[in-house]
């Protein structure tokens, strides 16, 4: 495409203005996004865009071009816009502010309706850059994950396809609606989910026990705070797992789970109590419950990560399925097969 000659003259005078403006908001908000697993991408717009978009008439001067330089932030759900547009707003000077609530839309129609912020850099970084910088307004799109993937896959099949095409238009209405559907559930989870009507499995009543009867524990005091996992949920699955290595029906799962924490709390509520150390983590812990002579679990068909904390503070010297450290130095304590294991209760260590 042959852009007209004045297009490309008042291009080539921005076309730097624009990459400083790049450069400096990238730096600004690539850093904030990685810190929050936000997505970010960015581009320039191109001549060929840019003559597109003023043949249009919908733009009566340049000063009013406000995307040459755009950027998308992507958050997992709406909730999370007030957050990136205060950061916009202290980052950078706001021109004006497109929300969703603004966008005027009928109760039947599905379209694009993320927030967008137009803005210009403050004038402290406008001034120590090239003069015209803080003049150039760019746009920030806010949008969830749901709407970038919609963005992403109907864009280029609808608006920018070569033909004009009823039913796709209406097939990319329709992914929007799923779309916005999926988020409403998801806005409304807790609420959403409790009228959902709950089957028995055994996995998941286990883990639950697991969740409610350690966080007890930790409620009574009786774990230290340096034990506490990352999450719960992840800890539980890995003792639901552990308890499935010994027990494999199904149905008899949740029993063995309670059982297993009939005894972690024997321990702590004994009449002498076991004092967990402050080191090493939780499951450690319920692998050496596991590991003893007289509980019904066994570690035989389940892999353990040999670890000095196990042998020493727990006394679990052997290990049927030690995890291989390939192409690494193995733990010097590490308890490797075939050693003995010892016999020795970790409340007499404790």
């Amino acid at each position: 495409m042959a852009e007209p000659e004045a297009v490309k003259q008042a291009f080539s005078r921005v076309e730097p203005l624009v990459s400083e403006v790049q450069r400096y908001v990238r730096e600004t908000l690539e850093p904030y996004c990685r810190r929050l697993n936000y997505a970010f991408v960015d581009r320039q717009k191109t001549i060929a865009s840019l003559a597109e978009k003023l043949d249009g008439g919908r733009i009566s001067s340049w000063a009013e071009v406000d995307d040459l330089y755009a950027c998308t932030i992507v958050v997992p759900v709406t909730q999370h816009e007030e957050g990136v547009l205060r950061k916009l707003d202290a980052s950078f000077d706001r021109v004006r502010l497109r929300t969703r609530s603004d966008v005027q839309k009928a109760p039947e129609t599905f379209r694009f309706d993320g927030a967008r912020w137009y803005g210009v850099l403050q004038d402290d970084a406008a001034a120590a850059r090239q003069p015209g910088v803080g003049e150039l307004i760019f746009e920030v799109q806010v949008v969830t994950a749901f709407e970038y993937a919609w963005i992403s896959v109907t864009h280029d099949l609808v608006y920018k396809a070569d033909n004009a095409d009823w039913r796709r238009q209406r097939l990319a209405a329709q992914l929007k609606a799923a779309v916005e559907q999926v988020e409403v559930l998801i806005g409304a989870f807790d609420s959403a989910s409790s009228v959902v009507r709950a089957c028995p499995w055994p996995e998941t009543n286990a883990t639950a026990t697991i969740i409610e009867r350690c966080k007890q524990l930790v409620d009574d005091g009786l774990i230290p705070e340096t034990l506490h996992p990352e999450s719960w949920r992840r800890f539980a699955d890995n003792v639901v797992a552990l308890v499935r290595s010994y027990e494999r029906d199904r149905n008899r799962l949740e029993g063995a789970a309670s059982a297993l924490l009939d005894v972690l709390e024997a321990d702590l509520r004994g009449a002498t109590p076991l004092e967990l150390p402050v080191s090493g983590t939780l499951f450690q812990y319920v692998v050496s419950v596991v590991a003893r002579t007289d509980t019904a679990g066994s570690l035989e068909r389940f892999t353990v990560v040999p670890s000095r904390e196990l042998s020493d503070l727990y006394g679990v010297s052997r290990l049927p399925r030690p995890f291989r450290f390939d192409g690494a130095a193995p733990p010097s304590s590490a308890g490797s097969e075939g050693e003995a294991q010892s016999d020795t209760d970790p409340r007499e260590r404790s």
